[in-house]
């Protein structure tokens, strides 16, 4: 007989002091219990439990020896959930629908840090700038702006803001100029992202620090923001965009922030984590969920936050056919 179910047998019947009781808890007959106690005492060649017709106790020669069991048990049912939960997190499937602005420079490194640190999730992350689901399936957890995510039955963190800001590429610039203020926006091509653009309305409020500026642009293409960065990175115009979405560019001089002390919204987008609330989170679930707060919330580790809040000065035309 397994020394490990005798264990048990013995430690329930010692804890409901009854065999019945005992077999209860461990899901199998009285029987059972009563031959893994006679077993564990033939083995140990000590009586560890008086019976009686009423009630079942403790042996004087028991009662440290039963603490003792206690503890093993313990000890081992705790190490078996460490290495189930171990498994859990390390592995199984992970679903996530993601923002646009975050594909090209914060989602790629937040993948490559998780990836390291959990090798064995199968990760499966779709792009999408429409609302999502959380309750249909298909995803596990959404990382988007508020208003894409119904918020009646889910679990919010804000994760980071992200302005709307102005890029163009050098050679845009070079060619047409950089504008000097927001009103000398409408005299070049613009690339809108829609929210930019007021509905039924024909011109753009742009901000100058606290100041309003409408702006009817002469030229423009709207579109979905990675049509737009593909658009300002060909050189086609200036392009309101996240600053989260174009910030690799502009660290690598792909792209220009144009107007840095100029935004295309009056607010900043805010970028949220959201997961389905229900009972039980899978330890996956929730691991991911802790990373990607603890990676958005690190300075040190050069994701959005704190790039957000430096500013950077104008480049001039001047100033690009110095560099060229």
């Amino acid at each position: 007989m397994d020394q490990l179910y005798m264990l048990r047998a013995f430690v329930a019947a010692a804890r409901y002091q009854s065999f019945s009781k005992a077999a209860e808890s461990l899901n199998v007959t009285t029987g059972s219990v009563s031959k893994a106690i006679a077993r564990l005492e033939e083995c140990v060649q000590t009586r560890v439990l008086l019976r009686t017709t009423r009630s079942v106790s403790l042996t004087d020669a028991a009662h440290s020896y039963y603490l003792i069991c206690c503890r093993l048990l313990e000890e081992l049912d705790e190490a078996n959930r460490r290495i189930a939960m171990e498994h859990e997190v390390n592995g199984g499937k992970l679903s996530l629908v993601v923002h646009p602005m975050l594909v090209n420079g914060v989602f790629p490194r937040l993948v490559r840090r998780y990836r390291a640190i959990a090798p064995h999730v199968n990760l499966m992350v779709s792009v999408q700038d429409h609302p999502a689901n959380l309750f249909d399936g298909r995803f596990d957890i959404a990382i988007l702006p508020p208003q894409l995510v119904e918020q009646s039955t889910v679990i919010r963190r804000t994760l980071a803001h992200s302005p709307r800001i102005l890029v163009a590429a050098p050679a845009y610039l070079e060619q047409y100029g950089a504008p000097e203020s927001a009103a000398q926006v409408a005299n070049h091509f613009l690339l809108i992202d829609p929210e930019t653009r007021k509905k039924n309305a024909e011109f753009i409020d742009l901000y100058e620090g606290v100041r309003k500026v409408s702006v009817l642009p002469m030229s423009s293409m709207e579109g979905d923001q990675l049509l737009l960065r593909a658009a300002a990175l060909e050189g086609t115009g200036i392009a309101t965009l996240p600053e989260t979405m174009v910030r690799d560019d502009i660290d690598r001089g792909d792209l220009v922030h144009v107007l840095p002390e100029c935004t295309a919204s009056e607010s900043s987008i805010e970028i949220c984590l959201f997961y389905a609330h229900r009972e039980l989170i899978s330890a996956r679930i929730r691991m991911f969920v802790d990373f990607c707060t603890e990676f958005f919330r690190a300075p040190a580790r050069s994701t959005v936050i704190d790039v957000m809040r430096v500013p950077r000065p104008a480049v001039r035309t001047k100033d690009l056919e110095m560099i060229s």
